[in-house]
């Protein structure tokens, strides 16, 4: 349970129901726990490279480009008008009311403007309602045989697909020619459908665990969201993010290239590298320290001393930088982070301690952080005069701000 820790004035300690408590002294062994520095506020500041120039909205280019062409024709109130032929319209009225497609689909397939085409969908409809006839469409054929599939055939595979998204084409095949009676189809055409009328398409498969969208585990993310949204935490204003992440020497671009109809094979080293841990904290701003964790103890309970280490000398730099007075500290439920001694001493230097619910990892900004440092070290080989914890600290040093920005929004955005 949180709790947080006030000072009388007198230098007395009391919790938030008036009892008397006292501050843990964090003393750590750093011979024996050694972290060693990758990168900080101040290096971090220093080495990131200079921000992208932000890309002006599309209605302030319209906007803009409407300014110069008002100035350009001032005194000309002439405007120029396309005429369209019936055919035209009737092609229109029949892509969306028979193909069933979208205002701006078929606007797209015959190569009219979206406002010219709503403008005429809002006609048709309001001729519809007054009882009149479209335009004709039973000239309007399709081109060749007609389609095997139908919108039924769509909801059978968009729910097949929703249930095992990891179903092989010879699957759905037979599922769907064992569900639907009359019907025969390969796999090239259902993929054609697959892909071009359900919207489906084979990416890389993110792996979650089952417990995590399990009805308890859903309630506990319900109940946090619901909890912190009543306070003034602020993903992109007052929170510091902290957590480990694993790195290698061995580590592959998941990618590679390969000439076509033959496998994209990657030659590793046969032996297994030794994995470095990282430690890092940053915060929608700014990379404020990040370490490394020499693997000289396994132990849980020494694993946990690390951390300690860690979070003093975390809070020692924000202590340096008014930004982060009162912020929040937010790490996930790991045993080595919910341990009282840490929570106690994050909130005794007079910060808020908090802990995500489990198999949340989209709630935490950091993740997104270690996996775009951990593409860029895949992108290049270590070369002779690096060493891995320089590789990781330039890596580190080339995340923009924007884009710590931007991975906070899209934590915040998992609240909703």
């Amino acid at each position: 349970m949180d709790q947080f820790i006030f000072e009388d004035g007198s230098g007395n300690l009391s919790n938030g129901q008036g009892d008397s408590v006292a501050v843990l002294a964090m003393d750590v062994d750093n011979e024996q726990y050694p972290l060693n520095g990758i990168t900080n506020f101040c290096e971090y500041l220093d080495l990131k490279p200079p921000e992208k120039p932000v890309k002006k909205s599309k209605a302030k280019i319209s906007e803009e480009v409407i300014t110069t062409a008002s100035v350009e024709q001032a005194g000309n109130n002439k405007k120029s008008y396309r005429s369209y032929k019936s055919e035209d319209k009737t092609k229109f009225f029949f892509l969306v009311y028979e193909k069933q497609l979208s205002v701006r689909a078929a606007c797209k397939t015959i190569k009219i403007p979206a406002s010219t085409g709503q403008n005429c969908s809002k006609k048709g409809v309001e001729s519809l309602e007054r009882g009149e006839d479209l335009p004709q469409t039973k000239d309007i054929g399709t081109v060749g045989r007609p389609a095997k599939l139908s919108q039924d055939h769509k909801e059978y595979l968009i729910s097949i697909v929703d249930e095992k998204p990891d179903l092989v084409l010879e699957e759905m095949v037979e599922q769907m020619n064992s569900q639907f009676m009359d019907l025969e189809i390969g796999k090239s055409a259902l993929h054609k459908f697959l892909t071009e009328k359900c919207q489906i398409t084979l990416k890389r498969a993110h792996l979650y665990s089952i417990e995590r969208n399990n009805h308890t585990k859903i309630e506990e993310r319900y109940n946090w969201v619901k909890k912190w949204q009543e306070t003034d935490m602020d993903f992109e204003s007052n929170c510091v993010f902290i957590d480990e992440a694993a790195f290698h020497i061995n580590m592959k671009r998941n990618y590679a290239w390969s000439s076509k109809g033959e496998w994209a094979i990657v030659k590793i080293p046969k032996t297994r590298a030794k994995t470095t841990t990282i430690i890092g904290a940053i915060s929608s701003i700014v990379i404020i320290n990040n370490k490394v964790k020499l693997p000289k103890v396994t132990a849980p309970s020494k694993k946990r001393k690390a951390t300690i280490g860690f979070v003093q000398t975390q809070t020692d730099v924000m202590d340096q930088f008014e930004v982060f007075k009162g912020h929040y500290l937010i790490m996930d439920n790991a045993p080595i982070h919910k341990n009282q001694d840490i929570q106690l001493y994050i909130e005794g230097r007079g910060y808020k301690c908090v802990y995500l619910p489990p198999y949340s990892p989209e709630l935490n900004p950091i993740e997104q952080f270690w996996s775009v440092v951990k593409s860029k070290l895949k992108r290049v080989a270590l070369l002779d005069e690096e060493t891995l914890s320089s590789r990781i600290s330039d890596a580190c040093n080339q995340v923009m701000i924007q884009d710590l920005k931007g991975f906070c929004r899209y934590s915040a955005s998992k609240w909703d």
